[in-house]
Formats: structure tokens, sequence, C-alpha cells
């Protein structure tokens, strides 16, 4: 039985968008889902939502994934990189980026707010021997995080962005309160 943890982004919990779904899908395949409530998510900061992880996520191993939203995605990195095991089974990452995003994005009003999550080091090339399957998905007209950040991430990953034309941040509000495509990737990459 795999562990799979889900994990939120900015302004989100456990039972928004696609996560209830994916949670209960996976379960009905026999795979254990946790999905977390990461603290203070409106006003977040990075070495917070660290340490819960480090707290609440216990166990990690070959068979452990990991489902990654938008600033999800950069939190679960650095946790990763900082687990002392020696693999990772997974890591899907939805509009994911690791980095400051271009001056015209339109979290830029909030970009203060996300700087604690952008001043860690992160080794890219260790996670890449580290996490056996990974993999990215965005979509070209998200309207939070471009296509080009999610892209950087791949790249630093070296691994595979499927790349959609619509689907915006993949969020309720998208029309995402289930995420069949993100399902059966995790399925074909992970089994």
């Amino acid at each position: 039985m795999t562990k799979v943890y889900i994990i939120h982004g900015y302004q989100a919990n456990s039972q928004d968008h696609w996560f209830p779904w994916l949670k209960k899908t996976l379960e009905i395949e026999g795979h254990q889902v946790i999905t977390l409530d990461l603290p203070n998510t409106d006003c977040p900061d990075g070495d917070e939502w660290l340490a819960y992880m480090k707290e609440n996520i216990t166990d990690v191993n070959k068979e452990t994934i990991f489902v990654a939203h938008s600033l999800g995605v950069i939190t679960t990195l650095k946790f990763i990189d900082d687990l002392d095991v020696s693999e990772v089974g997974g890591l899907a990452m939805v509009s994911g980026f690791v980095g400051n995003l271009p001056e015209d994005a339109p979290l830029l009003p909030t970009q203060k707010v996300l700087d604690s999550f952008f001043k860690w080091e992160i080794d890219y090339e260790y996670l890449q021997k580290k996490i056996l399957h990974m993999f990215g998905i965005a979509a070209k007209d998200d309207y939070v995080v471009p296509i080009e950040a999610s892209r950087i991430v791949c790249e630093k990953l070296n691994c595979k962005l499927y790349e959609k034309d619509k689907g915006g941040h993949f969020c309720k509000t998208d029309g995402y309160d289930a995420f069949l495509y993100l399902k059966n990737k995790i399925v074909h990459h992970f089994d």
C-alpha cells in the first residue's frame, strides 16, 4: 500500500479544490492518503509550513508519494530535500514554482508575503536522485502562476511537464473539484 500526502497551496486547505476527490479516489484503490492543513494559509510563513510538515509526515520511503499544488510545491521540495531518507517514491507538482514570480505575475501584490518560501537553498540535482518518479502539470492559461514558472521547476528537476491549454490554476473556481487527468498521471507514473 502506497502512502500519499496531498499538500495544498496559498489560501487553501485540505477540503478545497480537487483534494477531497483525489483522496477518496486513491483510497478506494487501496492507498493510504493524508491531506494536510498547513497553518496560517492567508499569511503563510515558509518555516512554519516546513515545521508543520516535519511534525506531521513520518515514515517516508520509496513507497511514499507527494502531490503538491502551487505554493505547496516549493514547500514539499524543501521538505524532501531536508529529509534523512535515501529514496522518496514520487512527486506530482500542480502549478508549481520555486522562486520569485515574474514582475507581471498576478500574485505580485502578495509577493512579499511569500518571500519566506524563496530564501531556501534547495539541491535540485540531489532531488533528481532522491525522488524516484516525478512530473508537473501546468496550464497555459494559469492566471496565478505563469506556465513558464512551472517549466523552470521541471527543468531544474529534469522531469516531464504536462502542459494543458486550459485549466487555469486548477482550482474549484476553474471547475476542478475533481482532477481525473492528475489521478491518471499518478497511476501511470507511480504504479
